[in-house]
């Protein structure tokens, strides 16, 4: 047997036993979780969505990561609705599958030697029948992608296109890319991807970021069919997107009455709105935008929790100790510790 096939059947038995840990274990590592989710999680009243959750809101779960991971999809995981915070690259490695987009109507079928690129924010949901197939899955942060790569594709290719959009703090698109026939060097590239990832060597970082940079050249350079599909948001979830955006940018002195000025809505509208598609109020939001920037200044500055608490709009500290170890299960300086290992 191939050290490759030894990783293969390493990577399922890491998948199987992710995804049959306790749903609270599960949602509180890779989830994004609202107010009302851990109200529920807490009262055991959360219920998983499955299929019939299909509107772009939050009952569809954002999955959320900020480090690179190389894994197969076990049949066994259940077809859902979500979007990650990050972008996919699914190699389809042996039979084929089905990727649904925003609903049950759009499919988008999978055969061996496929390449599908899926950016952020994409509603969308996966499903493998056969035993037998083997699905790889990259996750990658789009700031492992580095706009100097970016910058020296040929602008007017769909891989350019694709990362340029990745990397627009404003995206207002859904958008994939579906390559055929990546059976050559392209196939080689991925096999490294995994071992690279799973072996621990040195200089394992580096080696990613240029096996995966090859990847994508390869699949550009033989110029694969493609088929792109790019398309708008709708307007629910462009506002409810923009609106959140502001709430964090000015979370220190955001009050209901500036947010309703800012997009010229009555006050009491736009309440009633984040309420509807949030399932939070508008205080609730609030607060996570609140937590959401701490943790990152937290991982990003060397200033206190009591100087981070003034940046987000608080005025003393507790807030941020109670966030952090109701998300985390530690303290603000023990998440930043961790963070550094």
């Amino acid at each position: 047997m191939s050290i490759f096939s030894d990783i293969l059947l390493l990577s399922r038995q890491m998948e199987y036993e992710r995804v049959h840990r306790e749903l609270n274990e599960v949602l509180q590592d890779e989830f994004v979780i609202d107010a009302k989710m851990q109200r529920e999680l807490e009262n055991g009243k959360f219920i998983f969505p499955d299929i019939d959750v299909v509107k772009t809101d939050k009952r569809v779960l954002t999955r959320q990561q900020t480090y690179f991971s190389a894994k197969i999809n076990i049949w066994e995981s259940a077809l859902y609705f979500h979007r990650h915070n990050f972008v996919e690259l699914l190699y389809m490695y042996k039979g084929c599958c089905q990727q649904f987009i925003e609903n049950l109507n759009h499919m988008v079928t999978l055969e061996e030697g496929d390449v599908f690129l899926l950016n952020q924010n994409v509603v969308h949901g996966l499903l493998q029948k056969d035993k037998e197939a083997v699905l790889i899955k990259l996750i990658i942060p789009v700031n492992l992608i580095s706009y100097e790569f970016v910058q020296s594709l040929d602008k007017n290719s769909e891989m350019a296109g694709f990362w340029i959009s990745a990397k627009s703090r404003r995206n207002e698109s859904y958008h994939y890319l579906h390559y055929s026939g990546c059976a050559g060097e392209e196939k080689l590239f991925i096999e490294k991807l995994m071992m690279e990832y799973y072996l621990n060597q040195q200089y394992d970082e580096i080696a990613i970021r240029s096996y995966l940079q090859l990847l994508l050249i390869w699949v550009e350079r033989e110029k694969r069919k493609c088929n792109s599909c790019k398309f708008k948001m709708s307007q629910d979830s462009l506002d409810m997107g923009k609106i959140t955006e502001y709430i964090y940018e000015n979370s220190a002195s955001i009050t209901l009455e500036k947010l309703a000025d800012a997009f010229s809505y009555n006050s009491s509208y736009l309440s009633r709105m984040i309420r509807e598609s949030c399932q939070i109020s508008f205080l609730e939001l609030v607060k996570e935008c609140r937590l959401e920037k701490a943790i990152m200044l937290l991982t990003s500055t060397e200033d206190t929790v009591e100087e981070i608490a003034h940046m987000v709009g608080y005025r003393n500290s507790t807030p941020i100790y109670q966030g952090i170890r109701q998300k985390f299960g530690m303290s603000p300086t023990e998440y930043r510790n961790s963070r550094y290992k």
